[in-house]
């Protein structure tokens, strides 16, 4: 009979020998063994797992190829025509895969998509701004209160403050009511980053960190529902439909219309339209205020579209504006989605240049590859709206800027997004705000650049944008 040690040590070669017949196969067998890369990252899914959790994101898993291309033709992943998956323990980041954005299969996603695009549409979208007018009016009011107050006021916790308003008032009109926070929901901004860095654990921990609280979240959907629905379980036609009346007046399977699925669905768009229009509010302006001169010339533009209007310029008006245009793209260039964006087509393989790449892999690109390439973008890490000056060149440059995604998955919320940026530079910029803006203790490295990988970027400091109002 073998003793304890006997089995043990069998154990013990059992897994060695494993071990080392996977490294083998991994490292010499495997179909992307060919292809270029850190040997560890090819061995073991640690090694991303280690730059997620502790060296702020980053990292490759050993079947995925990540595409760091100079030219358009990574699109191939992204075309219209390709219904690739996502695949789901990279988007365990938020959560499941229970939203649209999450979505794995190429032909959930289109069903899911399909049933609240109209909400999202220009029409739609333009019907809803005179709320985002009057939400900028807040902020504005708020902002002019501090006014020769000596008192420093943290701009992006405001313009977080009021993406979060816009996005809830959008999704469920009625907005959250953050820009009357006194603080400008100071702990509740800095929440979110935390919220980023739980999502990589969740990511590497087969989403076990965010099961119980996503159950949790449920209920408070579940009371929409019931006051959405009517006695007899009916849904209740309104004239003004929120995003839950949306998905249940939607021909999907009933199973697409559970609590959890909406609680989901709500939560996604919610956090969709917060942190990333708020952030990229945040840079535009640190770059405003740091060049006065990129400042001066915004105002003197926008005061001659008041002078020509005889009043504030509506959105579609203010998209006309070169320099503002300028200013909108360049801010979305420098501070777009940080984190890669994964798919794979399970019914057939690419080829990228001379590589084959066998179907079913994972391929990967961020959004940062093409906007800090210097051959895209001249100087790509400085703040220059003059780029996007000459129709020309901006039609060439628009290729590439990608702040959005491409192809079937493009954000949905790109619209509303535009709507709240536009308007809010355009009241704030504005001769009518009575008021300008001084930088105070903000360090561009410290408190604004891209450092921190959580899907969306976040800066290495924590004060954020400060300044007087004078």
């Amino acid at each position: 009979m073998a003793t304890v040690t006997q089995i043990a040590l069998q154990l013990f070669l059992l897994i060695a020998i494993t071990l080392l017949t996977v490294a083998i196969y991994r490292l010499y067998l495997h179909p992307l063994a060919k292809f270029p890369g850190p040997k560890l990252a090819a061995l073991t899914s640690a090694y991303e797992g280690y730059y997620d959790c502790f060296k702020d994101g980053g990292g490759r898993y050993w079947v995925e190829l990540h595409i760091r291309d100079r030219s358009s033709s990574w699109s191939d992943i992204y075309r219209i025509t390709r219904r690739a998956n996502k695949p789901e323990w990279f988007y365990q980041l938020f959560g499941t895969s229970g939203n649209t954005f999450s979505t794995v299969a190429a032909d959930v996603h289109r069903l899911r998509r399909d049933a609240i695009q109209p909400y999202f549409s220009p029409a739609a979208v333009a019907r809803h701004e005179a709320e985002v007018e009057r939400l900028v009016g807040k902020l504005a009011r708020r902002l002019l209160a501090f006014k020769n107050a000596q008192k420093v006021v943290n701009l992006g916790d405001a313009f977080r403050c009021l993406a979060t308003d816009v996005a809830t008032a959008f999704a469920f009109r009625k907005p959250f009511g953050h820009l009357e926070s006194e603080d400008f929901e100071h702990e509740g901004n800095e929440a979110v980053r935390k919220f980023g860095l739980l999502g990589l654990w969740n990511r590497h921990s087969n989403g076990w960190v965010m099961k119980v609280m996503a159950w949790q979240l449920a209920v408070v959907v579940k009371t929409e529902l019931e006051l959405a629905a009517g006695s007899d379980g009916k849904v209740v036609e309104e004239a003004e439909t929120n995003i839950i009346q949306q998905i249940l007046n939607s021909s999907l399977p009933a199973e697409e219309k559970s609590p959890y699925r909406v609680m989901r669905e709500c939560s996604s768009v919610t956090l969709a339209g917060t942190e990333t229009t708020g952030s990229v509010l945040t840079v535009m302006a640190f770059h405003l205020l740091s060049n006065r001169e990129k400042g001066a010339l915004l105002r003197e533009e926008i005061e001659q579209a008041h002078r020509k209007y005889g009043r504030s310029p509506s959105y579609q008006e203010l998209k006309e504006l070169p320099y503002l245009i300028g200013v909108v793209n360049e801010g979305l260039r420098l501070n777009s989605v940080s984190g890669r964006l994964p798919r794979y087509d399970p019914k057939q393989g690419m080829t990228y240049g001379d590589w084959v790449i066998p179907r079913g892999t994972i391929v990967a690109t961020t959004q940062n590859d093409t906007h800090f390439s210097p051959d895209m973008f001249p100087d790509p890490h400085a703040f220059v709206p003059e780029r996007w000056l000459d129709e020309e060149e901006r039609k060439r440059l628009s290729k590439y800027l990608l702040p959005w995604g491409r192809g079937v998955r493009t954000c949905l919320g790109m619209e509303i997004a535009l709507t709240e940026i536009y308007i809010t530079l355009g009241r704030l910029f504005s001769p009518e705000f009575g008021a300008v803006f001084e930088l105070f203790d903000t360090e561009y490295e410290r408190d604004i650049a891209f450092f921190h990988d959580y899907f969306s970027p976040f800066p290495r400091g924590k004060k954020g944008l400060r300044a007087f109002v004078w």
